[in-house]
């Protein structure tokens, strides 16, 4: 009981002690006011403010300053650089009694702290408790690097001393132009000793209206001399819904530091990271959610707020590397296991590896933009390395595979959808190979290899092959009459190429057989192209209607598609061609056709592609015939106005000749021209047509209606020339320099309901020519006979008369004196 009074009257002796140090130092402090102020200027180096300053024993023994100001320093600015509604100085106890006064800890309630960073490195606040003759020494220092140095160990020093309460810090960097204000601040300092770890809670709000900055780590040990980069952490960081880009706008550097075409934007949040180290060498430990978050990496990579991100890292952080011991990222349908390093700086480098889980390919056209239309689906795996430079155009190289299960997608340029598509891609370097693969393309099964050589631009080499390939299951919007089109037993080769979002495909397509355009094939193969929705044939040769083909050209798949081509047909049927074009109809001819021809025009059926067709070569047609067309027979018998005319051939002349005279159709050995397309119509000129008595030549037009207008003559062969001449002397007349019955004719009308009509105007010229000729002769021979003449035998000559009347011959000169009258008569 008498230790406890002794205790008691001790500890009593000691409060009435400590009250009465309290109040002389508080009389101390009112009676000397200016002077401390004075004093604490002179010490600190800056002008100070305070409204009222008293002795306070709330929160521990020290002094409240109401109403605080500090001055900043004039070289960084002429604002204040710390204003507070009140200042507590707490200090050491057992000091304060023997009358010395050494701070613990200084406490900020609702301050506005402007940190101010100069071009040099320097803080505003490092020049605090320096004399102006110090800092005139610093300033003439050469060494900046060692001012900036000082200036690191004073902030370290000044911010373990402090305690903040509802403060607000303006932070500035003139050097690169960061500026950040930082609201809400609540820093508290926990057993502070410079020479052992202390702890340290900060709350602040950062770009947010409530505090979504929390961190709560141990620091230290630490001391002035230190440099806080050098400085052990060991903490853990929440933050909760940071804008990311007011962040890279109030940092520079941050953005900067990134790659070239990498890009954040929107929320993130940042949970339970444990830190551990120092700045320059960091342990990281924790979770990044950023659902919420934007990230771009050039046009080829779009991550939208909304589409789920979560990072789990166990990493270590230091100024030249990441070390990635294991990172789990799960990206829209994707876990991703990674590990290794990525390396910084002005170039940054990856050496990673990387492992996923099936996910699902739903929706990652919202990522990468050039998947965009492609409506992919099925399952994706990832198991590869990436290596090497990434950013200004560089992309790591790539070792590993890809694989894809049940896989579909939708090609715009293609009319059905590719499904049930099981393939894996072999990442080796910058190249990768696709090992030969299935799909279905509508109801045409494929197998198809592709190497790739270079991913930017994209180059992919390939081949494919099909048992069968329907044309409606790779072209949209087909006309009725395609929609059976066909390739059977298809094999394909090439390359595709991907720049500025154009595609390129060029390769060779071979078939055994099929139907295209509605006209069986055989023996395909077509070197071609396409690019920007043109295709271009190179070199296409088929086995087409019992011929052969051999093609190039372009057509471009436009609303209303175009094409120009040039081709080489040799021997085809001209009878399948002809029903080809004209189904309802029946041909007008027949033969093996060969042609030269260049084609353009536009449309997709053949009624718009007929008006707009220009085009021009030439044509041969061996062995051919025009049928129900007797050419020879109709121009002999047609109608001259000339009586008798018609009877010119005598039956034995037409059982001679039965195929000239008798037969329905003109049969022909060959038959030439030079072509000309336009104006829906064909210009045929220099035409030959060689049969076995006769030639055709001349020129005309027929037009895609059947209509016909052509100027020819027809050349009979000597010989039947001369027997058509052995019944009628005077036919001789229409003969030519060659002993060829030659007559001129026209053909106009309609097909097949057209009939050669000859030239009346040059026969009857042709035979007057020839009777005048041939009167002057008898006139001759009349007036300058022979010198014995014998008297004439009027009976004989009238015999012969008699007989004469009525033969071809008198019916010619009675027919052509009647003309000759007519002409004299209307004269």
């Amino acid at each position: 009981m008498r230790k406890w009074m002794i205790g008691g009257s001790v500890l009593l002796v000691l409060c009435v002690a400590l009250l009465i140090a309290l109040l002389n130092i508080n009389s101390y402090v009112q009676r000397n006011r200016d002077y401390l102020i004075s004093q604490a200027e002179k010490a600190l180096g800056r002008r100070i403010s305070v409204a009222n300053i008293e002795v306070s024993i709330w929160n521990g023994i020290g002094f409240r300053l109401e109403n605080f100001v500090i001055a900043d320093d004039p070289a960084f600015s002429s604002g204040d650089f710390v204003r507070a509604n009140a200042l507590q100085v707490n200090v050491k106890l057992v000091p304060l009694l023997r009358q010395d006064v050494q701070v613990k800890k200084l406490i900020l309630n609702q301050p506005a702290i402007n940190i101010i960073r100069n071009k040099e490195g320097i803080y505003n606040f490092s020049t605090i408790g320096r004399t102006d003759d110090t800092q005139k020494d610093e300033q003439s220092a050469d060494d900046k690097d060692s001012a900036a140095q000082e200036s690191q160990k004073r902030a370290a020093f000044l911010i373990s001393l402090i305690d903040v309460s509802e403060g607000e810090v303006h932070y500035r960097e003139l050097g690169d132009g960061t500026d950040i204000l930082v609201r809400q601040v609540d820093l508290e300092v926990r057993d502070l000793d410079f020479n052992r770890p202390f702890s340290v809670d900060l709350a602040a709000a950062l770009f947010a209206s409530t505090q979504n900055v929390k961190i709560n780590t141990i620091i230290g040990p630490i001391s002035p001399e230190s440099d806080f980069r050098k400085v052990s952490l060991d903490g853990k960081v929440d933050i909760d819904s940071l804008d990311v880009n007011q962040l890279q706008n109030a940092l520079p550097k941050l953005k900067t530091a990134l790659p070239k075409d990498l890009n954040f934007d929107g929320v993130f949040e940042v949970n339970g990271l444990k830190v551990k180290g120092t700045i320059e060498n960091l342990t990281i430990n924790g979770g990044l959610e950023g659902t919420n978050g934007i990230i771009r990496y050039g046009e080829s990579f779009h991550k939208a707020a909304g589409i789920p991100l979560t990072v789990s890292t166990d990493a270590q952080y230091t100024a030249a590397e990441i070390v990635l011991r294991q990172t789990t990222v799960r990206l829209h349908t994707l876990p991703l296991t990674t590990s290794g390093e990525i390396t910084l700086g002005n170039r940054p480098a990856l050496n990673l590896s990387l492992k996923s889980e099936p996910a699902s390919l739903d929706g990652w056209e919202k990522l990468i933009p050039a998947l965009t239309g492609y409506n992919l689906k099925g399952k994706v795996e990832v198991i590869a390395e990436l290596r090497g430079p990434v950013g200004d155009g560089s992309i790591p190289r790539i070792q590993g595979n890809l694989t894809l299960q049940d896989s579909s997608a939708r090609i715009p340029q293609l009319s059905k959808p590719i499904r049930n598509m099981n393939a894996q891609i072999a990442f080796s370097g910058q190249r990768a190979e696709l090992k030969e693969a299935t799909l279905s393309l509508g109801n045409s099964p494929i197998r198809w290899s592709a190497i790739i050589d270079r991913f930017s631009p994209l180059t992919l080499s390939y081949k494919l092959s099909a048992s069968q390939l329907a044309v409606a299951d790779l072209q949209s919007s087909l006309p009725e009459q395609r929609k059976n089109d066909v390739l059977r037993n298809v094999s394909s080769n090439g390359q595709l190429t991907t720049l500025n979002g154009i595609t390129t495909v060029r390769g060779t397509v071979a078939s055994s057989d099929g139907n295209l355009y509605s006209l069986n094939y055989k023996n395909l193969d077509a070197n071609l192209s396409y690019n920007n929705e043109v295709a271009t044939l190179r070199d296409l040769r088929a086995d087409v209607l019992n011929g052969a083909l051999q093609m190039m050209g372009e057509y471009a798949f436009e609303n209303i598609p175009r094409f120009s081509v040039s081709w080489d047909v040799k021997t085809i049927d001209l009878v399948q061609l002809y029903r080809y074009f004209n189904p309802q109809s029946q041909p007008d001819v027949r033969g093996n056709l060969s042609t030269k021809l260049k084609l353009s025009g536009h449309g997709d059926q053949w009624k718009e592609i007929q008006t707009t067709l220009r085009g021009q070569g030439q044509a041969e047609v061996l062995q051919g015939a025009l049928l129900n067309f007797n050419i020879a027979d109709a121009v002999l018998s047609g109608t001259t106005g000339i009586p008798g005319l018609a009877n010119l051939i005598n039956p034995a002349v037409r059982r001679k000749y039965p195929e000239t005279f008798e037969a329905k159709d003109t049969e022909f050995k060959e038959l030439q021209t030079q072509l000309e397309i336009g104006t829906a119509r064909v210009n045929f000129k220099n035409v030959h047509m060689a049969a076995a008595q006769f030639k055709v030549e001349g020129s005309g037009w027929a037009d895609f209606d059947r209509r016909v207008n052509f100027r020819g003559v027809v050349r009979f062969s000597p010989l039947l020339s001369a027997d058509i001449a052995g019944a009628v002397r005077e036919i001789r007349f229409l003969f030519n320099k060659s002993n060829e019955l030659e007559i001129p004719f026209t053909l106009t009308g309609e097909m097949p309901h057209v009939r050669p009509r000859p030239d009346a105007s040059y026969l009857t010229k042709a035979l007057q020519r020839g009777l005048l000729q041939r009167g002057a002769e008898e006139l001759q021979e009349q007036l300058f006979g022979t010198r014995q003449r014998s008297a004439p035998n009027n009976r004989a000559s009238e015999e012969k008369q008699e007989q004469r009347k009525g033969s071809p011959e008198d019916l010619i000169r009675r027919g052509l004196e009647g003309l000759f009258g007519r002409q004299k008569n209307s004269k």
